[in-house]
């Protein structure tokens, strides 16, 4: 994938982000305050397949790479990079942010020589035992102010030319459940969320349940739980595109999900987010946005329904008060 805009900007900032979903949403909001610092600059994105639309129509940057594609792995290439031709690709940006993996400095050494002028390669997390949010982390990479609460008080919210091809399934806003994620670990018991699914019935609520490729064992069992057939009230979406979920999620009352890429999704639409949160740290992953609450338990099993449910009233109820939902 490789989209881009003409515009009248000259120099490019390339930045290559590696990762899951969640890992390249929580550069968003670096990559906006820097497009603000730099407005003059255009703004490229290598990354995963799956977001790089999500970040042109938030207009978080101006082009988009899949970082899947072959070329990419010449930044590892013991032989440099010009023998894949990713030299030249590389030298026609003013500026080249590489927040990877390098322990041994091959990609750096491999930027250097290929004549890339400015460089900047860190790792994509902080340091463990840091405390750091990982937004603010990637920002202090650059020797970029950045404002957490700020960053949180802010959200994205997509064009309507992308909500008319994704039309509404419910007449109502429905809650939606994010029920997977990328570790078994960080999930919660399925059965607790089929639970938190009769709660929303008993208020009336429809619910829209999200899955993708990983998350269909966890679908299994929360709809195994669950009444058969089911009701018109609940419809389920698997393996759709991020772009389309990001759709549904926009539309939502309230979201619950774990630590995953959805929840960062939901956070960042300024939805009302409940994310759920076992052996990772909120403190340096928790979704960023106006209107999320993480909830954490070590165990995650251990973490009782009516305690989720009661964050989820409590944020629903306060959103719609204040933003008139």
């Amino acid at each position: 994938m490789n989209v881009s805009r003409t515009d009248d900007k000259s120099r490019e900032l390339l930045v290559i982000r590696p990762g899951a979903i969640g890992d390249t949403l929580l550069t968003f909001p670096v990559l906006s305050a820097l497009r603000a610092t730099l407005p003059s600059t255009r703004l490229t994105l290598v990354g995963n397949a799956q977001v790089l639309p999500l970040a042109r129509w938030l207009g978080v940057a101006d082009a988009v790479e899949d970082y899947a594609d072959l070329r990419w792995s010449a930044l590892f290439a013991e032989g440099g990079l010009d023998h894949m031709g990713l030299g030249p690709r590389l030298r026609q940006a003013e500026r080249v942010v590489c927040w990877l993996t390098d322990a041994e400095g091959l990609v750096e050494r491999n930027l250097r020589e290929a004549g890339v002028t400015a460089v900047t390669v860190r790792p994509g997390r902080p340091p463990a035992g840091a405390g750091v949010h990982v937004a603010s982390y990637l920002a202090q990479t650059l020797g970029l102010v950045f404002d957490v609460a700020r960053a949180v008080a802010s959200c994205y919210r997509l064009p309507s030319a992308v909500l008319e091809q994704e039309l509404p399934l419910f007449n109502a806003a429905p809650l939606v459940i994010h029920p997977g994620s990328g570790s078994a670990l960080k999930c919660w018991p399925a059965s607790r969320f089929a639970a938190v699914v009769r709660w929303a019935w008993a208020r009336d609520w429809p619910v829209l349940v999200l899955a993708g490729p990983a998350d269909h064992g966890q679908l299994a069992a929360l709809l195994g739980a669950l009444p058969a057939p089911l009701p018109d009230t609940i419809k389920v979406l698997v393996d759709l595109p991020l772009l389309r979920v990001a759709a549904q999620i926009q539309r939502a009352r309230c979201y619950l999900g774990n630590d995953s890429g959805l929840s960062h999704l939901a956070g960042l639409l300024g939805v009302p987010t409940v994310a759920l949160f076992g052996p990772s740290n909120p403190a340096v992953w928790r979704p960023l946005g106006p209107a999320v609450v993480t909830v954490q338990s070590q165990p995650l099993d251990q973490l009782a329904v009516d305690v989720v449910v009661r964050h989820i009233a409590q944020l629903e109820s306060t959103m719609a008060r204040d933003w008139g939902r």
